[in-house]
C-alpha cells in the first residue's frame, strides 16, 4: 500500500501544478512586449533586447516579457515568445497578468515538495501488519536532520527533525512534524501534521488534514477525500485546499481515472477552482478551471510535461 500511494502521488502532482493555471479575460497577454494586445516576432526580438541589457519595449511591461516566470528576463525568454509567435506551444507563467499564472508560482512552490517529496513518506500499515510487533527505528535524512517511525496498534506515524530532503529540479527543502496512517477493514486513513521549510526562500507552510486509501479489485489503490489544508507557517492561517475524487491506480501504478479539486478558500488568488479529471488511463487529462469572476476556461494537462493547451 505504501508504494501505491508513494506512485499516485508522483502522477498526481502534474494534475495538481497544472491545474492551477488558470486564466480571466481581458487580461495582459503573456509575452506581449509592446501591449498591442498580439504576440509576434517583434516581442521577441525586443525581449532578447531586454535580455541584453538594450533599450526595449519590457522596460514598461516586465511582467510580459518574465515568460517562464523565473523574476528576471533572459534569453530563455526571447525564445519562448519566438516559439509563441510561431504558434508552437510553450509553458507559460509570465507574473503580474492578473490572470492567474503568478498565483501558478505561489502554489507550486507550496504543492511540489510536499505532493513530489513528503508523500513518499506515508508510513506502510495494514490490519495484516499490525499482528506483529514492529520496533520503533530512527534514520538519517539525506541531507541533514531524522525521521522516526514508530508503531501502536493499527497506527504507524513518521515524525521529522529537522528532515532536510532535496531532488533534482524541485529544490531543497525541511521536514518537521509528523505524517500517520492509521489501518482498517476499508483500508488506510493517512493524517498529516507536517511543516515544509523551502531552504532556498525559507518560506514554511504547514500541510493539515487526511485522506482515504481503498484497495482496488484487480490490483491498484484508490485514494478519496480529504481536504488537506494547506496553512501559512505552523498553525497559520489556511491558503488554499485540496481534495480528491476515486483517484485510481493500477496495479502498475499507472493512473487510471479520477479528479482532484483545488479550491482557493482564503481568496488569495484570481483562482475559485480548479478540477483535474483523468479518464481511460490516458497521459493527458482535462482541466476546468473557474475564476473569481465566474468566468470557466477548460485545458488540456500533459501529465508527463506538464504542459497546458487551452481548448476551444
Amino acid at each position: 500500500m505504501e508504494n501505491r500511494v508513494r506512485n499516485m502521488a508522483a502522477a498526481a502532482v502534474a494534475l495538481t501544478l497544472g491545474a492551477l493555471l488558470a486564466a480571466n479575460a481581458g487580461a495582459a497577454v503573456c509575452g506581449d512586449a509592446d501591449g498591442n494586445g498580439n504576440v509576434t516576432v517583434s516581442d521577441g526580438v525586443q525581449v532578447l533586447r531586454s535580455a541584453a541589457g538594450l533599450s526595449s519595449a519590457c522596460a514598461a511591461q516586465p511582467g510580459s516579457c518574465d515568460i517562464d516566470g523565473s523574476g528576471t528576463v533572459t534569453v530563455s525568454d526571447g525564445v519562448n515568445v519566438l516559439r509563441k509567435a510561431a504558434g508552437l506551444t510553450v509553458a507559460e507563467n509570465c507574473p503580474d497578468q492578473g490572470d492567474g499564472a503568478a498565483d501558478l508560482a505561489q502554489i507550486t512552490d507550496v504543492l511540489v515538495p510536499f505532493l513530489s517529496l513528503a508523500l513518499r513518506e506515508v508510513p506502510n500499515v495494514s490490519i495484516a501488519s499490525t499482528t506483529a510487533a514492529h520496533p520503533a527505528g530512527t534514520g538519517d535524512c539525506e541531507d541533514g536532520g531524522s525521521r522516526t517511525t514508530s508503531y501502536a496498534g493499527f497506527e504507524a506515524t513518521v515524525t521529522f527533525a529537522a528532515c532536510r530532503v532535496s531532488e533534482s529540479g524541485i529544490g531543497s527543502f525541511q521536514f518537521d512534524g509528523s505524517i500517520r496512517a492509521t489501518a482498517s477493514l476499508t483500508g488506510v486513513s493517512v493524517d498529516f501534521a507536517l511543516v515544509v521549510t523551502d531552504r532556498t526562500s525559507s518560506r514554511a507552510v504547514e500541510f493539515a488534514g487526511a485522506l482515504n486509501g481503498t484497495p482496488r479489485l484487480g490490483g491498484g489503490f484508490v485514494i478519496d477525500g480529504g481536504p488537506v489544508a494547506i496553512r501559512s507557517g505552523h498553525g497559520g492561517a489556511e491558503i488554499f485546499r485540496i481534495t480528491c475524487d476515486h483517484l485510481t491506480v493500477d496495479g502498475d501504478n499507472r493512473l487510471l481515472s479520477g479528479a482532484i479539486t483545488a479550491e482557493d478558500t482564503s481568496d488569495s488568488f484570481a483562482l475559485a477552482t480548479a478540477e483535474i479529471v483523468v479518464e481511460g488511463g490516458s497521459s493527458t487529462a482535462t482541466v476546468h478551471v473557474v475564476g473569481d469572476d465566474a468566468s470557466e476556461r477548460d485545458y488540456r494537462l500533459d501529465l508527463a510535461t506538464g504542459e497546458l493547451t487551452p481548448l476551444g
